[in-house]
This record gives structure tokens, sequence and C-alpha cells, in this order.
């Protein structure tokens, strides 16, 4: 018998055996099997019926039958139901056998068939998270013992190496008969290229390189899901006459290297998962250590949890709660649950409302507060026990939400754990060096778990969720906006002015320059919520409606705190389809217009600071001096194929010009070159059909208009006139007159900079 200490890699199930990959604290990876033995459960019609199915059932040498009593539904968690228990000695009987008691008329309703192979083995058997650290204790390959060591308060990752990978072809099609050209590695800080044209020579390169690391994780870079790339490789390999081995060679056949079929080809081994640049993988947005929270909420390995979508890590989640409170999980088309109920329009439009806002006060103000209350729907949902079984409508109450369940339900249970985890990891953080490792870990651990306590509130009352109830969902709302118009009732009392709210964020301050320790606290005791300060501004602009200056717009402000952070939402710098020279212009622009002591010398000093720069930046777009491609370059998501768009926007013509046909999530990228020609397609030009190293022809009056836009988006409120600087919207006939005004725009313009160049001296 040998022992070791590690942390769980990986499990996957091999037709009658579960495969658990161990990396050990020295470093090494080891393989263990473990019998895997499928089951499933047999609701019959009655018990005629029931005594029929035991009787066909047992007559089979593979499979065990028994009863067995179980919960069959959360909304009458108290009651206990009779089931056949059906355990089969070996997979390979597994489908047929279900595909069959499916037709029979004897049975009313299976469970737990909805579930993975792997969540059967994890959630009854194992019931340890992947990637936990574990101590093990096994004989060969034969897995003995496994115990859990408690890591919950670590903030460092598993060492689990990862080794990034693209490859490209040369049509970029990754079709079968289509050559390998290069493929590109980073391993650490190592960056190697693999492309001397021969593709043999190049699999074997990368596979050699691939067996000296030992990479414990593989993520595939670039245009295609990791499925793909790896259907692609395998299947040109095959066609060329190579065997490629990417697996961990543990035994010498084919099949642990990867799978038999192409359909589904797994690394075996090594865990595989994508970046992928064309839609945000979970992966790129939190991290591979927010990846591994994920996989841990979930109870599931590594690889499923990076493709699984938050609602099915839910429902992962949720199903692994239940199990350990003997439930039986329905399949989702036979879920009994509670998602929509029986009410009169009334009552629908009583409940069914969202999050409460009250409406800025448009315009600059100083010294304002905000104010967050820390994660308010999570802990709004474990204070009042809000939970898809806890809450259902009374009919003796005409129709009212009332509790029905005193103890504390599936949902609180799953978020107090969370959020106790996400409380810890956002203390520690400020403890950490802001630049170390730890605190990029910390912060990743973060921002996935707060993904996951709001996807737990937003699922609550979907469809999609096998056991959602929309009066759970309204009833959170419903405690939110209480909590907000308690919040208003308190700020006004003690004499402060409520300038902004949005469901869990006020805005707030002080005429008399009031400490602000006081409302703090009244605040967190009276609403029973822990708040903190999310911002402190030294000044902050509320901004109106584009169309109608008198109409308030939400979240759409910028302003700047007491320790100099820019702070903006809904403004240009926040989109990502504007080129990179407005952004850096409004950023600097904001600065400017904020380089001031208090709001007076803002109105005068700074806002005239701000007209010289806007009158700079027109400069540089009409001149090119400084200017790269890259600085005008704009990118755009296609949202569908080409073929489906009814309009030539400029993107879409972009995407029409390339060489290569784009799809649906890539992102096209391009400059205007003459946006007021009469053929759409010759307004714009994709980047790749630029060849010049210089810097290309761009519509100057096009990216003139985008400087005003983003100055009259800061400077409108204080009276910026953008036809001052001439109004270049015109079509084309009056493109002779357009030239003949600038030339008057260019002497005002060579004043201008004199000025400025006399004011800089």
């Amino acid at each position: 018998m040998t022992s070791c200490v590690g942390w769980l890699l990986d499990v996957s199930i091999d037709n009658d055996h579960v495969i658990l990959w161990i990396k050990t604290e020295e470093g090494q990876t080891v393989k263990l099997r473990d019998p895997y033995h499928p089951g499933f459960y047999i609701l019959p019609r009655n018990e005629s019926d029931a005594l029929r199915l035991i009787q066909i059932l047992s007559r089979e040498e593979e499979i065990a039958v028994r009863w067995e009593y179980r919960r069959t539904s959360l909304f009458d968690s108290n009651k206990q139901t009779r089931l056949i228990h059906v355990k089969l000695r070996s997979l390979r009987y597994y489908q047929s056998l279900l595909k069959k008691l499916e037709r029979d008329r004897q049975v009313k309703q299976l469970y737990n068939t909805d579930l993975l192979h792997v969540q059967q083995y994890l959630f009854s058997k194992l019931k340890i998270e992947p990637t936990s650290r574990v101590k093990v204790e096994y004989n060969g390959s034969k897995l003995l013992e496994i115990s859990k060591i408690d890591d919950e308060d670590d903030v460092n990752p598993p060492p689990f190496s990862l080794l990034y990978f693209d490859l490209r072809t040369y049509s970029g099609i990754l079709a079968s008969d289509d050559a390998i050209r290069i493929i590109k590695l980073r391993y650490g800080e190592d960056d190697v290229e693999f492309d001397n044209g021969e593709e043999k020579v190049i699999l074997q390169q990368f596979s050699d390189y691939v067996h000296e690391k030992n990479p414990d994780i593989i993520v595939c870079m670039g245009d295609y899901d990791k499925g793909k790339v790896l259907r692609y490789l395998f299947s040109r390999a095959k066609k060329i006459g190579f065997d490629l081995r990417l697996g961990r060679d543990d035994d010498n056949d084919d099949t642990n290297h990867y799978s038999n079929t192409l359909e589904n080809p797994r690394i075996v081994g090594r865990i595989c998962i994508s970046s992928n640049y064309r839609k945000t993988t979970y992966f790129d947005e939190f991290g591979f250590v927010g990846l591994i929270e994920r996989a841990r909420f979930g109870f599931l390995p590594l690889e499923v949890a990076a493709k699984y979508s938050i609602n099915r890590l839910i429902d992962s989640r949720n199903c692994f709660e239940l199990v350990q409170k003997d439930f039986v999980i329905p399949s989702k088309s036979n879920s009994s649950n509670n998602h929509e109920h029986v009410r009169t329009v009334e009552q629908i439009v009583s409940g069914d409302k969202g999050g409460m806002i009250i409406s800025p006060q448009i315009g600059l103000h100083e010294n304002v507060l905000a104010l967050d209350y820390d994660s308010e729907y999570a802990n709004l949902i474990v204070n009042h026990n809000l939970s898809y079984e806890t809450l259902r409508l009374s009919h003796e109450a005409r129709g009212k939400v009332v509790h029905h369940q005193p103890n504390k339900g599936l949902l609180p249970r799953i978020v107090e754990r969370f959020l106790k985890r996400r409380v810890y990891f956002k203390r520690l953080l400020k403890e950490l060096p802001k630049d170390s490792r730890e605190s990029e870990w910390c912060d990743q651990r973060v921002n996935s778990l707060k993904n996951i306590l709001v996807c737990l509130y937003g699922s609550t009352g979907s469809l999609w969720n096998r056991f959602g109830n929309v009066l759970a969902y309204e009833e959170i709302n419903r405690l939110s906006r209480g909590v907000l118009i308690k919040t208003k009732d308190i700020v006004q009392r003690l004499g402060y002015e409520l300038v902004y709210a949005d469901t869990d964020s006020v805005f707030i301050k002080s005429k008399t320059g009031r400490d602000y320790n006081e409302i703090i606290n009244t605040l967190s005791k009276e609403t029973g919520l822990s708040i903190s300060i999310e911002y402190h501004y030294k000044f902050l602009v509320l901004l109106p409606l584009e169309a109608d200056e008198k109409i308030e717009v939400l979240k759409h402000y910028y302003g700047i705190t007491f320790d100099n952070e820019l702070v903006v939402r809904g403004i240009e710098i926040r989109r990502h389809d504007i080129p990179n020279f407005i952004k850096q212009f409004q950023t600097q622009l904001l600065c400017t217009l904020f380089d001031c002591k208090d709001s007076s010398e803002l109105l005068t000093k700074g806002y005239e600071n701000a007209l010289l720069l806007v009158t700079q930046a027109i400069d540089t777009i009409m001149t090119g001096e400084g200017l790269d491609d890259k600085d005008l370059v704009i990118s755009k998501l296609l949202r569908q194929n080409i073929e489906k768009y009814k309009s030539l926007f400029p993107h879409v013509s972009a995407a029409i010009r390339l060489s290569k046909h784009p799809l649906k999530g890539d992102t096209i990228q391009y400059i205007y070159t003459d946006s007021q020609h009469n053929n759409p397609l010759c307004r714009v030009a994709p980047i790749e059909n630029i060849i010049s190293e210089s810097l290309p022809p761009y519509d100057k009056e096009k990216y003139r208009e985008m400087v005003l836009d983003a100055s009259e988006t800061v400077l409108g409120f204080f009276g910026f006139d953008r036809t001052v600087y001439g109004n270049l919207k015109t079509n084309n006939d009056e493109r002779g007159e357009r030239r003949r005004k600038w030339r008057w725009y260019e002497e005002i313009l060579e004043q201008r900079v004199r000025d400025i160049h006399t004011e800089t001296l």
C-alpha cells in the first residue's frame, strides 16, 4: 500500500471504472482506478407494476434492484417515497436499459438519469470537489481510500501547470484537408513556434514539447472551441499517417492518449480548456483561479466546469446538495417546479418588479460618497430564508406570498457558504500587497464568487432552473426595494442629500461637510445589512439623456475621487467600439477638467483648459502628427452571420471586404476612410486590407466628429458648443462648402495654437 498527499486534478469515467488523476506535492502525477456502477431510481405507477418491474429486472445478472425510500420533491421535502433503486454492474447496459424503461407503461417516472456519470460518482461516492487537496492511499493503480484536506482558506491555487497553444492552417479553416502551417506554444516564460513547413515535423515537435514539459492543463487559444481544435488536430494527424500522442503515457494503448472516437476527443491525463477571443470564456474573464472556484462550486471536474453555462453550474450545485439530503433528481422535462403560478393580473403587476432606482440629480456635485450594500441580494436570501421551496401563494390570504417552511432552504444554504467565502477573500485582499501574485489570485476568487452569487439570485425564477420559483425572485426584489426606501428615509432624516440611488448603491452628500461615519453606522444598523464605501468623489457629474437635457439617465456619469481615480459609467471610455485615440483623449480631458481645487475653479479654469485640449485633439486628427493606425481602429463584434444583416452597418461592410469569410462572433477591426461615400462598402476599410506601414488615408472629418462627440459628453453640461468648431454633418453635395469652411477654421486654429504655446512658456 502506498500513500501520498496532493490535489485532485481530474475525474472521468472509463467504461466500468472511474479514473482519478492526482498531482502530488512532489510534482508527480498518479493515475488511479475506482470501480463504477451506474444507477438510477424508478417510481412505478402502482404496487402491482412495481412487483412486475422488480421481477423482470431481477432476472438480469447485470442488474441489482432493491427498495429505497427517497425524497422526490423539493416542494414537499417531508414526504418520502418508496422507489426501486437500479444498479448496473457495467456501464455498457445503461443506455439500452434506460430507453427500454422510458417506453415502459409500468414506469411513472425515472430519477437521477439527468446526472452525468461523473456527477453520480462525485455526488454519491467520492463527495470531494475536483481540484481539492487530498490524502490518498492506493495499491498499484487501485484506489483504496481518499480523504479531503481542508484548503478552503488557502489563496494559492493547486500547483497545476498550464501550456497554451494555438495553431494556424494555410486557409484559416480547420478542415481535414487543410494543412497545419504553424503551432505556437507558451509555457511559463517560454514562447515557442514550430513552423518549418513539414507537417509531420511540426506535429512531432509539438508532441515532444508537450511530453517534455508535461503540463497538467492545455489551453487552446485562437478562433475555435477546443473541441473543434482537437477534432481537427487528431483527424489531420490520422490523415497524414502520424501517430499523435499528447496524453500521459502510463499505458501503451491509444485510448490513453485520446479517445477512440474523433467526435469527442480527450487528451487523457491532461485537462483541455479554451481561451477564445471570439467569445470571452469564463477562463478569460476570471482567470485560472476563478475557474477553480467555479469547479468547486459546481462540484464538477475542471474541464466540465470550464464549458458549462452558469445555469448548468448552479443546477449541478443544487443537485449535489439535494443528493446529500436523500433527494432524487427528476429530469428537467418532468420537474414539477413552482416556476409560475396562476395569479390575477393585479397580483402579477404588483409582484413582478425589479430593483428600485431613484433618479439622479443632473449636474456637478462635490464631496459625494457612493455607498454600496455588500452582496445585498445574497444577504437578503440568507437573512430571510428565501428559497425555491420556502415561498408559496396563500389562497386563504387572497394570493399573498407567504413563507411556509421554517427550516433553512436550499438556496440560503448554498448562498451562505459562498457568501462567507467571498467575504473572507475580500478581507484578505485588502491585506495583501497590491502587485503580488497572491493579490491577483485573491482578486480572481473574489470576482468569480461575486459572479456566482449574482447568478444564484438572477436564476432564482428562471425557466431554465430545474427548481425555479418566480415568487422567490419577486420576493428578493421586493425586500431590496424596501431597503432602498428605508435608506432614503434615513439619509433625509439625518440631514444628508441623496443625489442618486440604483438598487444597492446610494450617492449622498453633505452640504455642511459633516463626517460620514454616522450615516454609515446608522444605515448598517437599521437595515441589518453590511454597507461599505465604494467611492468618495471629489467631483461627480451626473449626466442627462442625450435626447433631452431635462431627462435623467441611469448609470451615465463620471467623476474623480479624492485619491485621483477616474470613475466613469456609460460614456465613450467604457465602450469597446471607440478608437484608442478617442478614449485617451477623453481620459485626458477628464483629468484636465478635474485638476481644480473646487467647483468654482472647475467652472472657470478647468473648463477653459479642457477647451484648449479639444482644439489640440482636433489639430492632431487633422494633421495626423503622432498618430498611427492603431489609434484609429474601431473594433466591433459580428453578432450574427453576414447574410443575416439587413443593413450595411460599418462593421458589416468591413466584414464583407475581408478576404477570409468572417463568422458570427468574430471581432471586425476597421477604420473610416470616407464616411460620406455613396457606396457603404467604400466608407470603411478593414485593417487587414491596409498594406501601407505608414498611417493609412482616413476620414479626418469623421474622426473629428468623434472628438467633438466625446467632448460634448464631458463638457456639455458646462455649456460646450460644438458649432464653434463647425458642423460637419453634411451630405456629399455640401463637401465643397465644407472645405471652404474648414479653411476658415484652420486660420482660427493657428491662432489658438499660438495662444497655447504662449501660455506654456
